[in-house]
C-alpha cells in the first residue's frame, strides 16, 4: 500500500494514453501565434519538423521506440527545439532522461509562443506533484486554445487521472467533435467507458480506433485490455498477440497482457513464460524490468512471497545496472510492501529503510529530492502504523499531510486519506476508516479490501461481502490485487453459511 507502488501502477496504466495526449498543431513563426486555433509549434529547421511531426505521430500510437529515434534527430536538427525535448521526456528511457529533456524544455520555455510556454509549464507542475499549478495551465491553455483538439485530449487525460471520468469524456468527446478522425482520442474514451464500466460503449470507441488505424498495434493493444477486463480471456490473448505481431518492437510489452490472462485463467506457470518473453523480446530496459515486476507479482497470487521478493531482488540488481535509481528504490519499497501485507511488517520496515537510503543517497535534484522523501514519511507512516507504533507514525503523518496540503496533488491526497484509514482501522476506530477510505482511491482492490475488513468488524457483512466480491471479479492485475485477493477470498468463504 505504497504511495509510489500506487503511483506507478497508475502510472503505467496510464502511459501508453499520455503518449496520445501532448499537443502540436503545425510549425508556424511566433508572430503568427494569435491568428491560430491550436498551439502552434516554433522551431527553426525545417528538417527538425519533418522529424517532430513523424516522432509525435508514432508517439500517440504509443510506439515509443520509433518515436524516440526521430525526437532525437528533431533535437539534433534543431538543439533550441522546445516541444521536442517536451515530448522526448514522454519517450522513454528512465527518469534520468525524462528530467533531462523536461528540463531542457523548461529552460526554452522564454523562447517560444505563449501557449507552448504553457504546456511546457503543464508538464512541469505536473511533475514536481504541483496540483494546484497543474490545473491553472490546464485552464488557461484551454481557455486560450479551445478548438484544440489535444488540449482537449489532455484535459480528458487529466480528469481520467483523477478518476472523474464523465468530466474526462466531455473534454475527449469535444476533441472527436473537433476532429472526428483523432483516433487517440477514440482510445481514450474507451478506457473512460471502461473505467465507468459500461463495456458496450467502451467497445465501440476501441473497435472506431481500430478502424482508423487498422495497421497500428495500439488499438488491439489497447482492445485486448478491455477484453480482459471484461473476463474474455482467450478472445483478450488473440488481440495482444495481434498487438505484438503487428509490431514486436514497440509492443514487446503486449506479452504482458497475454500473462494478465493467464493469471486470471489461475494458469501462472504460463503467465510467467509470456512475462519472461517480454524481458528477452524487449530491446529498452524498461520492458525487461516490467516482465521483472509482473513475474514477481505472479508468485503472489500463489502465496509465494519469498519468491515474489527474490525476483525484485533480481529487479533491483538490473535496475542497479542500468542506473536506474528510482526502480532500484520502488523494489525496496514493494518489497516492504509485501513483508508487511503478508504478516512480517517488522520486515517490512527494514525495507522501507533501504528505499530512503536509496533516496537519500542519490543526486536528484532539490525538488525531486523533497517529492521522494515525501514518499518516503508516506512509507514511514505505513510501515509504523503496521507495526503499532501510532505515536511515531502520525509524527509522519502530520510531516507528510503539511507537504501535500501545500502542493494540492490529488494522488497524494489519496494515498493519505487512506494512510489515516489504516490507522483508523488498527486502532479499531471503523467508522473512521470507512469514512477516510472512501476519500482514497477508489480503485485500489488494497483500498476494497481494509474497507471491506471494517465493514465486517462492524457487523455489517453485506457491504464486506460486495467489496470482496468485487475483488474477486477483478481482472485488473496489480501487486496490491496480488496480495489482497486470497485474503479476500479467504474471507468470503469464511462468511458463507456451512451446508
Amino acid at each position: 500500500m505504497t504511495v509510489l507502488t500506487n503511483k506507478l501502477e497508475t502510472i503505467m496504466k496510464t502511459l501508453k494514453l499520455i503518449f496520445c495526449i501532448l499537443w502540436v498543431s503545425c510549425i508556424v513563426p511566433v508572430h503568427l501565434v494569435a491568428q491560430n486555433k491550436e498551439v502552434p509549434v516554433t522551431t527553426s529547421s525545417k528538417e527538425a519538423k519533418d522529424f517532430f511531426l513523424k516522432g509525435r505521430d508514432k508517439l500517440e500510437n504509443s510506439e515509443a521506440i520509433a518515436a524516440t529515434a526521430l525526437l532525437d534527430q528533431a533535437i539534433q536538427k534543431d538543439p533550441n527545439f522546445a516541444l521536442a525535448y517536451l515530448y522526448r521526456s514522454q519517450s522513454g528511457g528512465g527518469f534520468n532522461v525524462y528530467r533531462k529533456n523536461l528540463d531542457k524544455a523548461v529552460s526554452l520555455a522564454g523562447k517560444v509562443s505563449e501557449g507552448e510556454r504553457t504546456e511546457i509549464l503543464y508538464y512541469q507542475a505536473k511533475s514536481d506533484g504541483n496540483g494546484m499549478k497543474e490545473k491553472e495551465y490546464l485552464d488557461l491553455l484551454l481557455k486560450n486554445f479551445p478548438s484544440d483538439k489535444r488540449i482537449q485530449m489532455e484535459a480528458g487525460t487529466y480528469y481520467y487521472g483523477m478518476n472523474e471520468y464523465s468530466k474526462a469524456l466531455e473534454h475527449l468527446t469535444k476533441a472527436t467533435e473537433l476532429d472526428k478522425n483523432f483516433s487517440p482520442a477514440y482510445n481514450m474514451i474507451g478506457y473512460c467507458q471502461s473505467s465507468l464500466n459500461n463495456y458496450k460503449d467502451a467497445e465501440k470507441a476501441f473497435q472506431s480506433y481500430i478502424k482508423l488505424n487498422p495497421n497500428r498495434a495500439n488499438p488491439y493493444d489497447s482492445y485486448a485490455e478491455l477484453l480482459l477486463k471484461m473476463g474474455k480471456y482467450d478472445e483478450s490473448i488473440a488481440q495482444y498477440k495481434m498487438a505484438f505481431e503487428k509490431d514486436p518492437v514497440n509492443f514487446a510489452n503486449s506479452l504482458l497482457g497475454v500473462g494478465h490472462n493467464y493469471i486470471f485463467k489461475g494458469d501462472y506457470t504460463s503467465a510467467r513464460k509470456y512475462y519472461q518473453d517480454c524481458y528477452d523480446k524487449s530491446t529498452m530496459p524498461g520492458g525487461k524490468l516490467n516482465g521483472l515486476y509482473w513475474k514477481a507479482v505472479s508468485y503472489l497470487y500463489e502465496n509465494k512471497a519469498d519468491a515474489a521478493v527474490k525476483v525484485f531482488d533480481d529487479y533491483r540488481a538490473f535496475a542497479e545496472k542500468e542506473n536506474l535509481t528510482i526502480n532500484s528504490m520502488m523494489a525496496y519499497a514493494n518489497q516492504g510492501e509485501i513483508f508487511t501485507e503478508t504478516g512480517n511488517p517488522k520486515e517490512g520496515m527494514k525495507y522501507y529503510e533501504k528505499a530512503k537510503d536509496v533516496i537519500e543517497k542519490s543526486k536528484f535534484s532539490k525538488v525531486d529530492m523533497e517529492t521522494f522523501m515525501t514518499y518516503s514519511t508516506l512509507w514511514q507512516c505505513y510501515a509504523l502504523t503496521a507495526n503499532g507504533d501510532f505515536e511515531k507514525a502520525k509524527t509522519e503523518e502530520v510531516k507528510a499531510k503539511a507537504k501535500i496540503e501545500a502542493s494540492k496533488n490529488h494522488a497524494d491526497e489519496m494515498f493519505l486519506n487512506s494512510l489515516m484509514a489504516y490507522s483508523a482501522f488498527k486502532k479499531g476506530n471503523y467508522d473512521e476508516a470507512i469514512q477516510y477510505y472512501s476519500k482514497s482511491d477508489n480503485e485500489n482492490p488494497m483500498i476494497w479490501y481494509y474497507q471491506a475488513m471494517a465493514y465486517s468488524k462492524k457487523g455489517d457483512k453485506q457491504n464486506a461481502a460486495k467489496l470482496v466480491e468485487k475483488i474477486k471479479k477483478s481482472n485488473v492485475n496489480s501487486l496490491d490485487l496480488a496480495l489482497v485477493r486470497n485474503k479476500a477470498l479467504e474471507s468470503l468463504s469464511m462468511e458463507e453459511p456451512k451446508k
